[in-house]
C-alpha cells in the first residue's frame, strides 16, 4: 500500500437489494436496529429508512430480506391532532428531539379506496442510537387501518 492511498480512504458503503426499490447504495451507519424485529416480523431486525419522492413519506427496506419493504408517513403530518406518549415506548429517549414517529402504510386493494395507516402501532426510532421498535399503543383511540389521503 502507497502512502497515497491512505489519502484517500475506500468507499465504506453497502448494497442492498430491494425487490421494490432496486439496489440501494448505503453507509453502513444508516443501518437501523430493530431488537425485537416489527409486528409479524419478529426475525427482521436490520432495516434502512429511505426517504421517497413525496415529503413525510418513507421506505424502510429489510436489510436481510429484499422482499420487505414498508410504506410509512409521518402521523403528524397526515393526521391533525395525532398525539403519542414517549413513555409508551421502550427506547428511553431524553426528548422528542431523538425520535422519529412514523405510522405503517397499507396502500388500498381497489380502486376508489384509501391507504390506510396503523396509528396504533407506529415505528417509534431513536436516531441518535439507530434503534427502533413498534410500539402498541393499547390504550389508544387510534386504530390500526386508519384511511387517509396519501
Amino acid at each position: 500500500m502507497t502512502s497515497g492511498a491512505l489519502a484517500h480512504p475506500m468507499s465504506s458503503t453497502i448494497t442492498i437489494a430491494s425487490d421494490i426499490l432496486g439496489a440501494l447504495t448505503v453507509e453502513p451507519n444508516s443501518i437501523l436496529t430493530f431488537p425485537r424485529g416489527l409486528l409479524g416480523f419478529p426475525e427482521c431486525r436490520s432495516f434502512v429508512l429511505l426517504p421517497s419522492e413525496r415529503t413525510h413519506v418513507y421506505w424502510l427496506q429489510s436489510v436481510d430480506y429484499s422482499s420487505l419493504a414498508f410504506l410509512l408517513v409521518d402521523p403528524f403530518v397526515f393526521f391533525e391532532g395525532y398525539t403519542l406518549d414517549l413513555g409508551a415506548t421502550d427506547l428511553h429517549a431524553a426528548s422528542p428531539d431523538e425520535v422519529s414517529v412514523l405510522a405503517i402504510v397499507t396502500l388500498p386493494g381497489a380502486p376508489g379506496e384509501l391507504p390506510t395507516a396503523n396509528l396504533q402501532g407506529p415505528v417509534v426510532i431513536h436516531t441518535s442510537l439507530s434503534e427502533g421498535s413498534q410500539v402498541v399503543l393499547a390504550e389508544s383511540s387510534y386504530g390500526i387501518r386508519e384511511p387517509f389521503t396519501l
